[in-house]
Order: C-alpha cells, then structure tokens, then sequence
C-alpha cells in the first residue's frame, strides 16, 4: 500500500494535473491550470487520501487501482470544478438515502456505475466516477469524471462480504 509523503508534489505535465511521487508521475484526469508550476502535497490531502483509501478498501481493488483512485480524488477536491448536475442523464433510483462524503454509491443510467461520494449537501452529492457510465442519453463519462447529482438518483453500494473461512 502507497502512503502519502512528504515529497510528493503536484505538477503540470502537458496541460494535466499530475503528482510526482518516488514510484513516478500519476497523471490525474484533471486539466492544470495554467499558473500552478509545482505544488507540495499537504498533510489536509493526506488526510482526504486516507478517507478515500478506507473507502475503498471494501472494493479489493490491486493496490495501483486503489492508489490512482485515491489520487484522483483528492485532486478532484483540491484543485476540480464539478461538470454541472448530471441527474437528468441518470434514471431515479428511488431512494431517500442521503449518503455522506467518502461513501460508495451505484447510479444507472444505461449501465450501471459506482462512484465515491466527494462531497454531500441536502439534496445533492458531488461524485468521482470509479467505473465508466453510458447516461440515457449515450454520453459516456469515464472513470475519474467527477459531476454532482441529486441523491434520488444513488444507492448506496454495500460490497460482497467475503465469507469466513469454517474452523475444523
């Protein structure tokens, strides 16, 4: 497992937001802004990693997935802007759950996504997508898009407990 330290820095590699780690560069799926040259990881983005590293500890994703994942979403909150609400693309799920930020959820549209809950108000949550989305309307959104929706649009997603092993 990849831990945050202290020399990690954020960058720009040819228009895109990276982090410069000992292991390499981790080219994140947000555009850079122009005036960020290099950036340290501070220990408020440590903190944001854990968070999404528990998270999706349930998933048993390998390591890099989890690592790119965690990344992705602590660059989401440090440096993103959320695309508009995407609800109208995303059937209604019926649900009346309202789920808190680093929470895994499930949204439909033509196939069914999971995403990790970045952010969450009273009526909608701001997400990362963790798996690619076809909405209704046949725009697809790749893993690590992030947009807002309203919550009647996600379930929560309870993993597959691994059973226990029996004892002779």
């Amino acid at each position: 497992m990849t831990e945050p330290h202290f020399d990690w820095q954020w960058c720009e590699q040819q228009g895109q937001l990276c982090l410069k780690t000992a292991q390499g560069l981790h080219r994140t799926p947000l555009l850079c802004r122009s005036d960020m040259l290099q950036v340290d990881f501070t220990l408020g983005q440590a903190e944001l990693y854990w968070q999404s590293l528990f998270a999706l500890e349930a998933l048993h994703w390998p390591a890099e997935a989890v690592f790119a994942a965690c990344i992705d979403a602590v660059a989401h909150l440090e440096f993103g802007v959320a695309d508009a609400h995407k609800s109208f693309y995303l059937q209604n799920s019926h649900s009346h759950q309202h789920p808190t930020p680093f929470s895994l959820v499930q949204l439909c549209g033509r196939n069914q996504a999971l995403a990790l809950v970045l952010d969450s108000t009273a009526t909608q949550s701001r997400l990362m997508l963790l798996s690619e989305l076809e909405t209704l309307t046949g725009r697809v959104f790749h893993a690590g898009h992030s947009f807002s929706s309203l919550h009647d649009r996600l379930s929560l997603y309870h993993p597959p407990q691994t059973p226990w092993r029996k004892s002779a």
